[in-house]
Formats: C-alpha cells, structure tokens, sequence
C-alpha cells in the first residue's frame, strides 16, 4: 500500500467512525456532513437522495435512546479520489418506544474524495437479523 492509499485507508475508517458516532450521539448536522451533496443511502425500508435527505431522516426517523453502532473487519478499495468497502455491523440498540435488540448485517459502501476530505458517495446497509425488530427488514 502507498502512502497515498494507507492516509485513504485511514481517513475512511474515521469516516465509519464518525458516523457510528454520529448516530450514537443524535448529532445529525455532522452526520450528513459525512456524506456529499448528492449521495444515495439505501437502509432497509427507505432510500434517501441527497445530504438534505439524510439529515431530515435522522432527525425525523432515527429514535434511539441509547445505541452503539460498530463496524468491523473492513475490506476497502482505494483508487486516487474514490474507494468502496465492505463492513460487517453490529448494532446495540434501546428504541425510545423501550423496543431493545441488536442488528447483524453489513455496509457497503462507495466513497468520494470531496476537497481532500472523504464522503460517504453511497452506502447500503443490510439488516440481516435483529432480535427487537426495530429495524424493520420491509415496508
């Protein structure tokens, strides 16, 4: 790996980071700052277009009082100002309604370089199982 892809490989696992964190913390500005202006994030019941979709969704949608998103054993690809990777993703969740679980599934995701820094360009999470059903595998 060069220099160049090993800096890459790096900033996108603080990206994963910081949108775990994100979402742990309820802080939805910074949230869709980790993605650029026309991203496409496909979740399980819904897919938003655009950073303004993402923002209102976690605002809006996102109703957890406490959780802990991780993302592990990543697999990323890096080519110049665009990379793709896959994560596994373990989620702990208490919903707000009391609804408690965990979520096993996956994120795959394409990335984009934007003004030297790095975005979420497309993300598709997968919910392969969760044991409260908060994450609702269909309409």
């Amino acid at each position: 790996m060069t220099g160049q892809d090993s800096d890459a490989y790096r900033a996108l696992l603080e990206l994963r980071a910081a949108y775990a964190r994100a979402i742990d913390y309820g802080q939805w500005e910074e949230y869709a700052q980790l993605f650029t202006t026309d991203t496409e994030v496909v979740y399980p019941r819904e897919t938003l277009n655009g950073r303004q979709a993402v923002y209102e969704y976690g605002r809006d949608r996102v109703e957890y009082e406490y959780s802990m998103h991780t993302a592990q054993m990543p697999e990323l690809e890096i080519d110049g100002n665009t990379a793709s990777g896959e994560w596994y993703m373990l989620v702990f969740y208490i919903a707000t309604d009391g609804t408690q679980g965990h979520v096993l599934g996956s994120y795959t995701d394409e990335y984009r370089r934007v003004d030297g820094s790095w975005k979420f360009d497309r993300m598709v999470a997968t919910v392969a199982h969760d044991t409260g059903g908060y994450h609702k595998l269909s309409p």
